[in-house]
Parts: structure tokens; sequence; C-alpha cells
């Protein structure tokens, strides 16, 4: 693959550092989990990453994932189906293409209509700003 410069020079974003360790992760709503009966929803972590946590919920019609708040700010998007999202605010549909970001501890609650597929996808980012150490770098030198 040959590598194509990004469209804005690295002086924008500070200097460009390579990182000999770095992954690439890609994910799609068929790695989330398979639906179950009951509440809550089916929840799979996919990822626990620099800076952020990858969760999967898959909702069945009639789901809801009762009013909670998180530790940290988060993104929630739905991949696959239809999914209402509700908080002090009022109540967002969330259809495939809409991401929300919610602040750490605001009470929200996710919930799937009657009506709505078998199957609805949401991706929640937990945003934890925490850095994970790589293999290479807990390796001790014995020598």
């Amino acid at each position: 693959m040959v590598r194509k410069p990004f469209n804005m020079p690295p002086r924008a974003f500070g200097p460009a550092e390579a990182d000999p360790n770095a992954e690439i992760t890609v994910f799609s709503a068929a790695d989330a989990p398979s639906p179950r009966p009951g509440t809550p929803p089916a929840i799979r972590r996919k990822l626990e990453g620099d800076g952020a946590n990858l969760i999967f919920l898959t909702f069945t019609p009639g789901q809801i994932l009762r009013s909670h708040t998180t530790a940290h700010p988060i993104t929630v998007q739905t991949l696959k189906g239809t999914l209402h999202l509700t908080t002090d605010e009022g109540e967002l549909v969330l259809e495939p293409g809409t991401v929300v970001h919610l602040r750490a501890m605001v009470v929200h609650e996710v919930s799937a209509p009657e009506d709505a597929a078998e199957e609805n996808v949401l991706l929640l980012t937990m945003l934890t700003g925490e850095r994970h150490a790589t293999e290479s770098a807990d390796s001790t030198n014995t020598d």
C-alpha cells in the first residue's frame, strides 16, 4: 500500500511521531453480541484501548437499559436499527449515522421501541483518557 500524505501539514496537530506499536482495529455491527431476552440488553466490550473503551449493545424490541450515569464522557452511535436515548433534555431517536456525546454523570436511558427491528445495535465509546501499556513497553530487561 502506498502511503498518501495527509491533506493538512502535521504542524496543524503538532509534530508527527510514528509509534512502532501502533495498531489498527476495525469493528462493525457484526461484532455486536447476539440478542438476549429480558433486561438489560446484550452487552460486550470489544476494545479497551488508549483513551477509549468500545462497548457494543444489542437491543431487541422493547428492551431498555434503565436510567444510569457513566464515570466518563461517552458517545453513543446506532449502527443498526432504531433506538431512543432519553435524558433530562428529552428523547432523541437514534438511527444509523446519528452520534451523540454525553458528559460524564449525565443521567440517560436507552431503549428499543416495540416496533423496532429484531436487532438494534448501539456502539458506546467510553472516553476514559487512559493510556494502556503495550506489551513491548511492559517488558523489562533482566540482563
